[in-house]
């Protein structure tokens, strides 16, 4: 049972260079490689603030950890893009883009748009609890409540 297994997977190993090939999947298959072998191709002071995120018509975009190091990489477009080009087989980039990671700039936007809480009058608060208070389902209330509560506590400063 053991030896029509690894023989399934030994014509499976020679079966996929020739499917790629006749498919045409090998100049993608190449420019692919720069995301396995990422941390070799480059240094890890250049790997330890960038990943490559995606290729799109043989440019590749790197994400970057914040705009400092964005700005750092665009002076070092033409060595990034000469060293991952002499690492590939069969096709070439046409060139880099970079961009902000998503999660750094939701933290700046955030940043920039600071919210304040103002404890909203104790008047007010009594008043919406009282026109809750109409709603039988203790939980549904509560949240309502807390909900409004939040909508009138968030100020942007």
């Amino acid at each position: 049972m053991m030896k029509k297994y690894s023989n399934s997977l030994l014509e499976l190993g020679n079966l996929l260079p020739q499917l790629s090939q006749q498919r045409g999947w090998e100049e993608q298959l190449d420019l692919h490689s720069i995301f396995v072998n990422w941390r070799e191709l480059l240094e890890s002071d250049i790997t330890d603030h960038c990943q490559p995120l995606k290729i799109v018509q043989k440019v590749l975009w790197i994400e970057v950890e914040n705009s400092a190091w964005l700005q750092q990489f665009q002076f070092q477009t033409v060595v990034l893009l000469d060293i991952l080009n002499r690492s590939l087989r069969i096709s070439k980039l046409k060139g880099l883009r970079f961009c902000v990671e998503e999660k750094q700039m939701q933290a700046e936007s955030q940043s920039e748009s600071s919210l304040k809480y103002v404890q909203p009058p104790a008047k007010d608060v009594a008043n919406f609890e009282r026109q809750a208070g109409v709603i039988s389902d203790q939980e549904a209330r509560d949240a309502l409540v807390r909900f409004w509560y939040l909508s009138q506590a968030c100020r942007k400063e």
